[in-house]
């Protein structure tokens, strides 16, 4: 069986975590921008947290179910609902067949990630089913989704999944969830940390500090591959600077006028602006979260400092995915 797109809104497609390990052949990892709403979401339907989801952005897609189906959605504040019942995020429902899901307010959010119980069918390559744009492959046909599409379920169900439906067939929502207040931890802040690279040297001093000094807006150049804030600019030295350079996810780059770009998920392996330095992998979630308009402010931070973050997060992390597990075993006891 299948889920049938009845509006595809802006940019929907499949990720996982992505293809890693391939950036030296010119693969772009790819993966999902929001790695931690892509793993809640699959934790709360009792998937394998690499399935992959459907990320939404911005304008989110309409969807027709053509069976009975555990779904979550993560990744910010929303409203959506069915024909028979309201969804609200971090939360496991069972919906029906003939059920269409539609979100009516997203002005809060900008990406969203919906996982189905035993997950879709979708095209793998390198071991991911991440949608690749540039090479048209991975995810459902290499693009985004177009109306009428039908994606199959794999239906790979567990003995979680069999109790799940067991349990949801006459509530059709669990009555336990992901609160929002746990989750403010890493999405609230809007200060981001910044370790300073080799290209950080191409800036003086003064540059340094109006950039960290300075507020910026996210702008709409902003998709998959960077996003472009506007704010007061910053100068680099251009002269004997290589071609090339190596690039990762959350460097960011400055254009020769000044405007920094944020470099994400889906960017080139190689680019050719100074770098003023490259975001803390721990904020990079929160970052996919900034829709446009968002106000941003940089912050320098030193290698040692950055490794004790990374360590105060992925703490955070395990607590927050013990506590999921923790009422699924729950739940797996009625």
């Amino acid at each position: 069986m299948s889920i049938i797109i009845e509006e595809p809104g802006l940019f929907s497609n499949f990720q996982d975590f992505g293809r890693q390990g391939y950036e030296h052949n010119g693969v772009i990892p790819g993966g999902a921008m929001d790695t931690l709403a892509h793993e809640i979401a699959n934790r709360l339907v009792a998937n394998d947290k690499g399935e992959a989801t459907l990320e939404m952005t911005n304008q989110m897609a309409s969807i027709r179910f053509t069976e009975p189906t555990l779904i979550a959605i993560c990744g910010g504040n929303f409203k959506a609902a069915t024909q028979h019942m309201e969804i609200y995020p971090n939360k496991l429902y069972l919906v029906d067949k003939g059920d269409v899901l539609h979100f009516t307010e997203t002005r809060h959010t900008s990406r969203l990630y919906l996982a189905i119980g035993g997950g879709f069918e979708l095209d793998d390559w390198l071991g991911s089913t991440s949608t690749d744009f540039k090479a048209q492959i991975g995810g459902h046909h290499g693009r985004a989704l177009r109306k009428g599409d039908e994606i199959n379920m794999k239906r790979d169900y567990t003995e979680r999944h069999h109790k799940l439906f067991e349990n949801l067939a006459e509530t059709h929502q669990a009555d336990w969830g992901v609160d929002g207040y746990a989750l403010s931890f890493n999405y609230i802040s809007d200060v981001f940390h910044v370790i300073p690279n080799k290209g950080t040297e191409d800036f003086e001093q003064e540059m340094l500090t109006r950039f960290t000094t300075s507020e910026y807006k996210v702008t709409s150049k902003a998709n998959r591959i960077g996003m472009l804030v506007e704010g007061t600019p910053v100068q680099a030295f251009y002269d004997d600077m290589p071609r090339h350079q190596s690039v990762k996810r959350g460097t960011i780059q400055v254009k020769r006028d000044g405007t920094p770009v944020i470099l994400l998920n889906d960017h080139f392996t190689l680019g050719s602006y100074p770098q003023i330095g490259t975001i803390a992998s721990y904020h990079l979630s929160k970052l996919a979260q900034k829709h446009q308009g968002t106000r941003l402010k940089f912050q320098f931070i030193d290698v040692q400092t950055a490794e004790k973050n990374l360590v105060k997060y992925s703490n955070w992390l395990n607590q927050l995915f013990h506590a999921i597990e923790y009422r699924m075993q729950l739940e797996m006891l009625k």
